[in-house]
This record gives C-alpha cells, sequence and structure tokens, in this order.
C-alpha cells in the first residue's frame, strides 16, 4: 500500500484524529433527538387535581349545623334525620349534634311500621344491596338511629336545641307550661 507498513497506516489516523478532534468539540455536547413523536401522545397530558371527596365527619363527632358531613358523586350515602343534600349530593347538617351512621332497607327508614318485615337472605358482607346507606343527627350521642317518629314522636327542636317544657310564669302569678 504506497509503501506504508501497518503500523505507519494506524499512527497516521491517530495523527489525523487528534488533529480533527483538538480543542472543544461540539460532537460530545450533542443531544440526540427523537425523530418521531411519542406514543401514546393524545392520551397525556390531561391531569387534573382531586376533588376532595368523600367523608369529612365520622360517627359519633359532633357538628354544628351547616357543616358538610360527606362530599360525593351520586346517593353513596342518603340523607337521614337531621341532614339535607345539596345539588352536588353533598350532605350536610341541619341541626347539631352527634352524626351517626345507619343501614335501613326504606328509602324513609324514621316512617316505618313494624309490620313491614325486613329484607330476607342478606348477604355476609358488610354493606349488603338491600340495605341503604344513611347519615343522620342526634342530640344525644347515646341515641341510635333510625328513631321510630311514629311511635316516640318527633323530636321538636327550638333554635337548634330539643325543646323542654319550660314553665313560663305570667304576670298575674299562674304558672302555665308549654
Amino acid at each position: 500500500m504506497l509503501g506504508l507498513t501497518r503500523p505507519a497506516i494506524s499512527s497516521s489516523f491517530s495523527e489525523l484524529g487528534s488533529q480533527l478532534f483538538a480543542g472543544p468539540s461540539s460532537l460530545a455536547n450533542q443531544v440526540r433527538f427523537a425523530s418521531k413523536a411519542a406514543g401514546g401522545k393524545s392520551r397525556n397530558g390531561r391531569e387534573s387535581s382531586g376533588k376532595r371527596l368523600g367523608v369529612k365527619r365520622f360517627g359519633d363527632q359532633y357538628v354544628p349545623p351547616g357543616s358538610i358531613l360527606i362530599r360525593q358523586r351520586g346517593q353513596t350515602f342518603l340523607p337521614g334525620q337531621n341532614v339535607a343534600q345539596g345539588k352536588d349530593f353533598t350532605l350536610y347538617a341541619v341541626q347539631p349534634g352527634y352524626v351517626k351512621f345507619y343501614q335501613h332497607h326504606l328509602p324513609y327508614p324514621h316512617l316505618s311500621r313494624p309490620d313491614q318485615p325486613g329484607p330476607q337472605n342478606l348477604a355476609p358482607v358488610k354493606r349488603p344491596r338491600q340495605l341503604k346507606q344513611f347519615v343522620g343527627i342526634v342530640a344525644d350521642r347515646e341515641e341510635r338511629l333510625p328513631r321510630d317518629e311514629l311511635s316516640r314522636g318527633r323530636e321538636r327542636r327550638f333554635w337548634g336545641w330539643p325543646k323542654e317544657n319550660a314553665e313560663v310564669v305570667r304576670q298575674e302569678g299562674e304558672v302555665a307550661s308549654l
């Protein structure tokens, strides 16, 4: 090969390389970009923040009126006694008291009669399909829901507290009870 031996050829290539790459090289700083768009591009980029749904006040917890008890989508929990539902299915307290969760097979358990039979063949799970979940508010922590309004009467409240049998003293000295 033109009178050059193998070691001479390799040394000439090394000299050539050292001359080409002497000093700062832009080849060392190159970044390779993809020649194709990434797969799944149309399915990415829509990450939204959480909506903070769920139970906000738990059983036997005291709440003032207007407190949000549950934020939900749809009617997973139904409003019980002294609880109302907003247009976005938010359940909130109407009266002050203690939160109680309960299950029943009727849509209005506080109006149930003792002669109405309960569901038969309940599945041995925490929340059978036949039972609906309710949340209610009671004035006394030991009270249980649903309150039987037909036999015990409706709970009367005056400005948020149960109305007591107050005695009113009239001007003449007569005592009259409400």
